[in-house]
């Protein structure tokens, strides 16, 4: 692919491995990477993609993604410059930006006593991709997941054109959303006022609550396979039963603590990851006759 350097201002590389921008560590090199300084930037790789046929890939944190040993022959956009990191509060409304991260918006949220995204501590990542995904921490009636609190998007689509998309026009479902055709800008969240104290008190017991039964640390994506549906348990629940807890492939392994989750213990591919997904697929078919779904995206 022939892309021009003059194109934008931003940031441009060339041969850039996915495994350098990824939490599981792990992916070969992407034609284009590429992160523009604004809007205008942004649009003119749009196009230029459009025009030439060349695929696209949005990434924010890297930290639901598992990108291909071969790597992504086209380009690859990262909203990481501060004109997509923007952050305003107007009464309990939030307006803030698809590069700001998840981590940094929860608290922001509990210092300014707004309630409503306690149970999405320890969650990674950025705005864009957990709205994009829907995010989500604790299920309860009270904790819900991100799209339950959007009521605006500003997005682009593959034509470069800016639009707001009201709540009328957003569809969230359980780690999905009808938004794969945009880039997501800017999203508003209507939340609600609570003492701050309060807020992040409830943060600190999700946060206790995630640590004991999940993967914080060490090189993952989090959940790999999202929860069957009107099943009596878990996906983890399934995979640890199947006696699969532990199983080695090359580098990469179904965690000890999470059967949900496959770590990269160092040297992990793709291939050793995609093969414990076969794995798991097969077994929880053959013994529950339930078909997984993939939570992380394949780049």
């Amino acid at each position: 692919m022939n892309f021009p350097k003059n194109l934008i201002k931003g940031n441009i590389l060339f041969g850039e491995k996915l495994g350098r921008h990824t939490s599981f560590r792990i992916g070969g090199p992407a034609a284009v990477w590429v992160q523009p300084r604004d809007l205008k930037e942004l649009k003119r790789i749009v196009l230029f993609a459009g025009e030439k046929g060349v695929p696209t890939f949005t990434i924010g944190g890297g930290t639901n993604v598992l990108a291909r040993d071969e790597g992504f022959d086209g380009i690859v956009i990262h909203l990481g410059s501060g004109a997509f990191k923007n952050f305003k509060i107007s009464g309990t409304t939030v307006k803030v930006g698809a590069g700001y991260s998840v981590p940094a918006l929860v608290r922001s949220c509990c210092d300014n006593g707004l309630s409503g995204l306690e149970s999405l501590v320890g969650i990674p990542g950025t705005v864009g991709g957990a709205v994009c995904m829907n995010a989500g921490g604790w299920s309860s009636p009270l904790y819900k997941n991100i799209g339950d609190y959007v009521t605006s998007l500003k997005v682009m689509d593959r034509k470069g054109k800016i639009k707001t998309l009201k709540r009328g026009a957003l569809s969230f479902g359980y780690r999905s959303s009808n938004l794969s055709a945009y880039i997501i800008l800017e999203a508003d969240l209507k939340l609600s006022k609570e003492e701050s104290s309060a807020l992040k008190s409830r943060c600190s017991k999700f946060l206790k609550m995630k640590r004991g039964k999940q993967v914080l640390d060490g090189f993952s994506a989090g959940c790999v396979f999202k929860n069957p549906k009107d099943s009596q348990f878990t996906t983890g629940q399934m995979i640890d039963m199947l006696g699969l807890k532990g199983r080695v492939m090359g580098g990469a392994q179904i965690s000890r603590k999470h059967a949900n989750f496959i770590i990269n213990r160092g040297r992990a591919s793709c291939e050793d990851v995609l093969k414990l997904v076969d794995i798991v697929r097969k077994k929880v078919m053959d013994n529950y006759n339930i078909p997984l779904e993939l939570e992380i995206k394949i780049i």
